[in-house]
């Protein structure tokens, strides 16, 4: 007996009237039921079809629906019009049904961005066929390369959806060895060109967020997210981002804190951009839009932030937390763009730190 059957096994003793069973790689119920209609009066022993695969996703949702179909016949409620696809909605789904089901729930769990660029395209695209391991690795093969960002994502998306199912999959063979481009020291504005591009933008709104991003290390939309008693004039300079913001909650201090006072940031000047109806993406698209003049990406003044964080000596534990993200995800950003004289300044500075102990 494997793990799967008992499984089942421990699941059934909670029952009088319903057994989960197992018929070949799926689960079923079955139980003296009432007859279908026309057929007459009295039980008889039937089997229902729940479309689950016999993994233990699949039992605890076997599980969940003997437990309804139980409290059904208790209660004398059953109706077949309920059961007559494994439970009005188990049975017989295809991959797209599982999909919308599976987004339906992983919607409420994320914030509306992350569902929009990671779920809501690869659940859309499932077809109308029969949930398996064979149609799923076949539909990633078609949609993408190997060792890419979508690769990637459709390997974690699609394997949720067959979790949610209880079905059991392996992409591993196909998903490859996907690794986003390492930032490089190019790419990052020096602290003399950031002050020079916040001189040159000409409306106040938009220099006033320019500045924002370089001396806090924002994402784009969350100039947006922050409390309504923003701390911009407060002693430290501590701001707070908002709950609906990419990652949620956090505070945040300004590297250097004389940016806050040369870009005059505690006199708000927010841009006339409507927010009301946006989700983070759309506000971050507005952000580029209206600073694509200027010769880097606005994202850059965050990679430039976390740098400096370093090189001011901020451990990672703590600059990765006023950034929003893991200790793991700041080092492989951006310790490989730390350049050969930031390493040397973080040298000296530890050593310093060393010598005072």
């Amino acid at each position: 007996m494997d793990r799967i059957d008992q499984a089942i096994e421990l699941a059934n003793q909670g029952f009088k009237r319903v057994k989960i069973f197992r018929r070949d790689r799926k689960l079923a119920l079955r139980g003296s039921l009432p007859k279908k209609p026309g057929e007459g009066r009295g039980n008889k022993q039937r089997t229902i079809a729940l479309g689950v695969f016999a993994s233990p996703e699949g039992v605890k949702v076997a599980l969940a629906k003997a437990q309804r179909l139980e409290s059904d016949l208790r209660l004398e409620r059953f109706k077949w019009a309920d059961w007559e696809s494994g439970g009005s909605e188990q049975g017989g789904k295809t991959a797209a049904d599982w999909a919308r089901e599976f987004g339906t729930l992983k919607a409420g769990t994320v914030q509306p961005s992350s569902y929009k660029s990671n779920y809501q395209e690869p659940l859309a695209s499932l077809p109308t066929k029969p949930l398996t391991e064979e149609l799923l690795v076949a539909h990633i093969l078609g949609r993408s390369q190997p060792s890419t960002w979508t690769r990637n994502n459709d390997c974690m998306v699609f394997k949720q959806v067959a979790k949610h199912a209880g079905l059991t999959v392996d992409f591993s063979a196909i998903k490859g060895k996907y690794k986003p481009r390492l930032l490089s020291p190019d790419d990052v504005p020096s602290a003399e060109e950031i002050e020079a591009i916040w001189a040159s933008i000409p409306t106040p709104g938009w220099r006033w967020v320019y500045g924002m991003l370089a001396t806090y290390g924002l994402r784009p939309h969350e100039v947006f997210k922050l409390a309504r008693d923003r701390g911009l004039a407060s002693e430290t300079g501590r701001i707070t981002i908002l709950d609906d913001s990419k990652t949620g909650r956090r505070d945040v201090w300004p590297l250097p804190d004389k940016w806050r006072h040369q870009f005059n940031l505690a006199d708000v000047v927010l841009p006339n951009v409507r927010i009301e109806g946006r989700d983070n993406r759309d506000l971050g698209q507005r952000v580029s839009a209206n600073l694509k003049k200027i010769p880097h990406h606005p994202y850059a003044l965050r990679h430039a932030w976390a740098i400096r964080s370093a090189v001011m000596g901020v451990p990672d534990s703590i600059a990765a937390r006023w950034m929003g993200h893991s200790v793991a995800v700041h080092a492989a950003t951006y310790h490989a763009a730390i350049n050969q004289l930031q390493h040397e300044t973080i040298w000296r500075r530890a050593n310093q730190l060393g010598g005072s102990m």
